[in-house]
């Protein structure tokens, strides 16, 4: 696992003075546990694998509902919210990656890890837990933690530590309660009985603590909805106030599939709208997921018309209505070598709606007119949309231009490239000219349609291995790996990486525009591999066809850095075609996703 950079120490002065753990979920916010910080309005913050970085002043933003929550004192609700003076710089330390709902309480089950700081360890200890198989919550949210016969027992000093998944290091909740007795005398209880020896601890998991701290909600791959969509919903609903009875709306919104009651009554809107979220991930036989009739009956409650107008099209579909062919309003640029001379380019541009290309305004560029031109006539065709953020720019490109930037193009008059203002994908001419590799990538896509996570294949840095290798790793299309390249694909060792994953008919590639240039030793992450590592965790919670949104996001974020050519997403390109959005000139109709028919006298 990752030196964990995003590890907090958390002291609390005052006449009885307090440590615990914490870990860092965005640049600002920091978790903990509620009694770490109790009775204290600020905290002050030690990120511990930044020995040489000064301590930071918090704030206790919020509070779970702890002691005095709705179940007493048994550790329910033992959630806090710290924000830090400033924003953490992401070269001294970045949010702790989240794993995927309900990865960790299902076979196969993962190894787990709990970071703390028990007495007289400043620097942290580690201990490797195993939660109590059988999957009973108690107080319907805090699961039993015991330990794992190796290393060190959870003990005081690890509340509000991090619960990692011991291989990929993704947060999955934090400790909130210890207790280890083995090494003690035996001494009754107040009933005169002897207690049994014990080394049990207590944990949050990601989905309660989303209850209590709705941002986080964001964060956690592998909800009903896709990310950007939770983050639209999650706004509304918090802000929507006592709009309607939490409980009613929930039975409301599930009674065509007749599912059982939350195991507490749920006291907002949000917990309603969270619990569909995380818990009800499936809905075989709905017509829709129960999540979106409860917004649509959400709607109906709200007062004001903006909101309510927001609601109903989460509720009518992923995209205000729209079928998922309809998700995206191409814009398709088309650009190549022109036969009038050295250093001339034809570009076609042209939109494509349902499937039917329209007519291409036609014209032979110069290389010093082309980025110009070409903006001038996109800004042209933006005009012309709808205020949905439903614009695709599409430029496809021969292969030997596909290195070129066309994502961090700007116009004279725009403060940031095209990429961070828009989803912009780039599209290979030759793959599209040719019926076999077309082929394939329909197959591919037939299966992608319905899946709701992205799954990274990194290609190593320093040994990025053989195209024939990666070739036959992608052949198969029940295998949903989307390949990442630690560098730009331009000669040798990525680009005929990128030609095999084209011609294995990959759904989509991902590059950065650098090359790596970092001296490459043995345990230590150069800048091809961070790029890798950490597209992996972002990309995980997002379906292959909310992939030209989400890279525009991180481009974004890239730009209001402050440092965009220092971020680890600068650059960020993103190959994409979706055959059911710009159908094949082969085949020039939309391909509808089909499943593959039974061999004759199989399973018989």
């Amino acid at each position: 696992m990752a030196n964990p950079y995003w590890l907090a120490r958390i002291s609390v002065g005052g006449p009885e003075p307090t440590v615990g753990a914490g870990v860092l979920v965005t640049d600002r916010l920091v978790l903990t546990c509620a009694h770490v910080v109790h009775g204290r309005a600020t905290a002050e913050v030690r990120l511990v694998n930044r020995p040489d970085h000064p301590e930071l002043s918090a704030t206790v933003l919020r509070r779970g509902p702890w002691p005095s929550g709705r179940h007493g004192r048994d550790g329910t609700g033992d959630v806090a919210v710290l924000e830090l003076a400033a924003p953490v710089p992401e070269r001294v330390a970045r949010p702790a990656p989240f794993a995927p709902l309900h990865h960790w309480d299902r076979p196969p089950y993962p190894g787990l890890t709990a970071h703390g700081f028990p007495l007289d360890h400043e620097a942290g200890r580690s201990s490797e837990i195993r939660p109590t198989r059988g999957g009973m919550l108690i107080g319907g949210e805090l699961v039993q933690l015991e330990h794992d016969t190796h290393g060190m027992p959870l003990s005081p000093g690890f509340s509000g530590g991090p619960v990692v998944d011991s291989a990929s290091g993704e947060l999955v909740g934090i400790v909130t309660a210890a207790q280890d007795t083995l090494d003690r005398p035996p001494a009754p209880g107040r009933d005169g009985r002897v207690r049994p020896a014990v080394r049990l601890g207590q944990m949050l998991p990601l989905d309660v603590l989303a209850r209590y701290v709705p941002e986080l909600a964001d964060l956690i791959p592998g909800a009903a909805l896709p990310a950007d969509q939770v983050r639209e919903l999650r706004t509304l609903v918090t802000a929507a106030g006592p709009a309607a009875d939490p409980l009613e709306l929930y039975r409301a919104a599930t009674a065509a599939q007749g599912l059982l009651d939350p195991p507490t009554r749920p006291g907002t809107l949000w917990e309603t709208c969270w619990y569909l979220l995380s818990e009800v991930t499936d809905a075989p036989g709905a017509a829709h997921h129960p999540v979106r009739e409860f917004a649509g009956l959400l709607a109906a409650s709200v007062t004001d018309p903006a909101q309510r107008e927001r609601l109903e099209r989460l509720a009518a579909g992923a995209d205000g209505g729209r079928t998922a062919g309809e998700r995206w309003r191409p814009i398709l640029v088309e650009i190549g070598h022109s036969g009038a001379g050295r250093g001339k380019f034809t570009v076609g541009v042209r939109t494509v709606r349902g499937g039917d290309y329209g007519p291409p305004r036609l014209r032979t560029l110069g290389r010093s007119a082309l980025q110009g031109e070409v903006l001038a006539e996109i800004d042209r065709q933006l005009g012309l949309l709808a205020a949905d953020d439903s614009e695709l720019i599409v430029f496809v490109l021969p292969r030997t231009l596909l290195t070129v930037p066309v994502h961090g193009w700007t116009g004279k008059r725009s403060f940031g490239p095209i990429g961070a203002d828009h989803a912009v994908v780039v599209v290979d001419r030759q793959r599209r000219d040719s019926a076999v590799d077309r082929r394939r990538l329909e197959m591919n896509w037939a299966l992608r349609q319905a899946e709701r996570r992205t799954v990274v294949h990194r290609v190593d840095c320093a040994e990025p291995g053989d195209p024939r290798v990666l070739y036959h790793l992608l052949g198969p299309v029940e295998r949903p790996h989307l390949p990442a390249l630690p560098g730009l694909p331009k000669g040798r060792p990525h680009g005929p990486l990128l030609d095999a994953a084209l011609s294995a008919g990959a759904h989509a590639v991902i590059w950065p525009e650098w090359t790596c240039g970092e001296r490459h030793h043995p345990g230590q992450n150069c800048r091809g591999s961070r790029f890798t590592a950490r597209l992996a965790v972002e990309l995980a919670g997002t379906p292959p066809g909310e992939l030209p949104s989400r890279i525009k996001e991180l481009r974004h974020q890239a730009e209001e850095s402050g440092d965009p050519a220092g971020h680890w997403a600068a650059g960020l390109v993103l190959l994409w075609e979706d055959p059911q959005l710009l159908p094949s000139p082969h085949r020039p109709f939309p391909v509808a996703p089909t499943n593959r028919q039974p061999r004759p006298g199989a399973g018989q």
